[in-house]
């Protein structure tokens, strides 16, 4: 009989290892199914010892030792993977068993196909480009053009290459373009792609013994093949290529990991990179692949425009911007009109107490949405929660006066719309955000649409910019301001990179409505300098000891307040002599439902440390920890 050590591949099951025994011959890195309470999970063995090397502690112990159900798969990892996802775990604190979860897609998993192909057992020969870490800034049709050249040399050598893109639209934006004379060697892997395609795809790409293009999204770095020699993380900048659940992974940290284990070359590229992505390349990390482009150029004609000029009225569509939309319809040339927020407007006070319309559900701001009118009945305006979905009627009064003058604040994309119709009532406007859209097939239906229509107008916020594929001639930034106030410190960054898509996606006039000119933000946007952004961002963070300066670790607890301070202030007394502070999340308003948040500062080559890692590693699964959030108060 053995006795074996494994860890849990499942969600909700926050124990690191668990043990069993069988009879059967298993080795590690095995996959096996084990029973945990009342279901069978997947679980992978790190450890196997004979009964009698653990006799005594057999002996001693005080719960029965359960039979594993069976072997799944004898050799479904290797070490050079393992050892990758081991630094994931490490590094975000989480159990190894979820990070895997998070790196192996379930139906890979489930379907037990296996990593049967090598992944690479060795490094590469002395002087070769064993794991060399590259960036690249440039525009997405030059960054396109210099994939499809390395591509074709990496196929003459011969060797593989992996595209990895943050989203399913990124991908079929480009697929077309990249799989042009390669069409029979590329491969993509999403899980759109339904389980039977992906399954065929996942068996063809470790079978194929040409050169493979893979093209997928992040949950697919766990692709084993030997010959995978180059690493691409695209739109680096994208927030989604952080995961949505525990342990909250980034997965570009992970392929950081896994280029250095396999000495694949890794390159991560964007229009505008990450902040910390460019103070790593300063101190040399990594190395430019191309000449950094300092500046995006555009023969667009720029403009900033003031929405709050002296004793003039606020207005939400400037005469700079109509006069814009006139000239650009008379020669039927295309406008799109991007507005931050959907709905209404964004935020519902009190204007007798200013107290916020928050979620009954989870404490957010809830925003002003306008209900469809049908067969001449025009119904209550509702109040829509954006975090969770709930619903309710806008009649209402104050729920902490009960006052009755409730007012909406701020411009979301149907108020953009309703002032348009009224003062331009012949133009053909075309909605596109996340309540009009539901779906892939309408969202290309409509861009299909408003490209076709000559003078067309289309209002769309950041969802938009994922269908939008070709350039057209104007855009305008109706309003932005708003992100500004967002409690994220990347914000900044995060509004930045969007100007800049806007200013690359048009050919004739590109607008900026504001009512804070003097941003050194929307100059240097403007005139399209990532230097100038850069500069200024980086002596920001170095002064207040933001990344990539230090590292943030956020726990939070959500909960009764009593029993959420205590918690935390146990926590605290364990973290006596570290640099952290404790304070309310930006929702937190009941005793019901009080989030508290601690913010643990560290040096950035201070983490993973053993004795801290062990404390957050041993935090009930009420905590959550997040390494590296992307905000500090929510």
């Amino acid at each position: 009989m053995k006795i074996l050590t494994v860890i849990p591949i499942a969600r909700g099951i926050f124990k690191d290892e668990l043990t069993y025994f069988t009879t059967q011959e298993v080795q590690r890195g095995a996959i096996v199914s084990v029973p945990v309470k009342n279901r069978l999970v997947d679980a992978l063995v790190t450890e196997v010892k004979s009964a009698t090397e653990v006799k005594l502690a057999l002996r001693q112990g005080d719960f029965p030792l359960k039979k594993i159900n069976r072997v799944r798969r004898p050799d479904f990892f290797l070490p050079q993977f393992l050892s990758a996802a081991q630094q994931a775990a490490d590094y975000f604190a989480g159990p190894l068993g979820q990070t895997l979860k998070c790196l192996v897609p379930t139906e890979i998993l489930s379907a037990g196909i296996g990593f049967k192909n090598e992944l690479i057992t060795e490094k590469r020969p002395a002087g070769g480009l064993v794991g060399e870490k590259y960036v690249i800034q440039e525009p997405d049709d030059e960054r396109l053009t210099y994939y499809k050249g390395l591509i074709r040399e990496e196929f003459a050598k011969p060797a593989s290459v992996f595209l990895c893109l943050p989203t399913i639209t990124d991908i079929k934006k480009i697929l077309d373009s990249l799989e042009r004379g390669i069409a029979d060697y590329t491969i993509v892997l999403h899980h759109a792609l339904g389980r039977t395609t992906l399954l065929e795809n996942w068996q063809r790409a470790l079978d194929t013994t040409h050169p493979v293009l893979v093209i997928a999204t992040p949950s697919f770095l766990s692709l084993p093949r030997s010959d995978l020699k180059t690493l691409i993380i695209d739109r680096e900048n994208s927030s989604a290529y952080k995961s949505p659940n525990r342990p909250f992974l980034d997965y570009r940290k992970f392929a950081e990991w896994l280029s250095s284990e396999t000495g694949a070359r890794l390159i991560l590229g964007d229009i505008v990179l990450r902040t910390e992505t460019l103070y790593r390349k300063e101190q040399g990390f990594f190395q430019p692949k191309t000449p950094i482009k300092q500046h995006v150029f555009s023969e667009a004609e720029q403009m900033i425009v003031n929405l709050q000029q002296p004793g003039a009225p606020f207005r939400i569509l400037s005469e700079e911007l109509l006069s814009s939309m006139d000239a650009a319809g008379a020669k039927n040339e295309k406008f799109f009109l991007f507005v931050h927020r959907r709905g209404l407007q964004p935020l519902v006070i009190c204007q007798d107490c200013g107290g916020t319309v928050l979620c009954k559900n989870c404490e957010a701001t809830m925003s002003l949405h306008e209900v469809d009118q049908r067969g001449g009945r025009s119904e209550e305006n509702l109040l829509v929660c954006h975090r969770c979905g709930q619903r309710r009627t806008a009649a209402i009064n104050c729920e902490t006066c009960g006052g009755w003058r409730l007012r909406g604040l701020g411009l979301g994309l149907d108020l953009v719309a309703k002032e348009l119709s009224a003062l331009r009532p012949t133009l053909k406007i075309f909605k596109l955000d996340g309540d009009k859209i539901k779906n892939e097939k309408q969202a290309t239906l409509l861009i299909k649409k408003f490209l076709g229509t000559p003078g067309g107008v289309l209002l769309g916020t950041e969802l938009a910019l994922f269908y939008l594929r070709e350039k057209i001639e104007n855009a305008a930034v109706v309003a932005i301001d708003s992100m500004l106030a967002l409690p994220d410190y990347r914000i900044n960054e995060r509004v930045f990179s969007l100007l800049i898509r806007l200013r690359a996606l048009v050919n004739k006039r590109f607008l900026i409505q504001v009512r804070k000119t003097k941003s050194t933000l929307f100059e240097s946007a403007s005139r399209g300098s990532l230097i100038d952004f850069y500069r200024q961002e980086i002596t920001e963070r170095k002064e207040f000891g933001y990344p990539p300066f230090r590292l943030f670790i956020k726990v939070s607890l959500a909960g009764n307040k009593e029993e959420v301070l205590l918690a935390l202030k146990e926590l605290a007394l364990k973290l006596a002599e570290r640099d952290f502070d404790t304070f309310p999340a930006l929702a937190t308003t009941t005793n019901r439902h009080y989030q508290l948040n601690l913010v643990i500062r560290l040096g950035v080559n201070d983490w993973p440390e053993p004795k801290l890692l062990g404390i957050l590693k041993s935090l009930p699964p009420k905590f959550i920890v997040t390494v590296d959030p992307d905000n500090l108060v929510n």
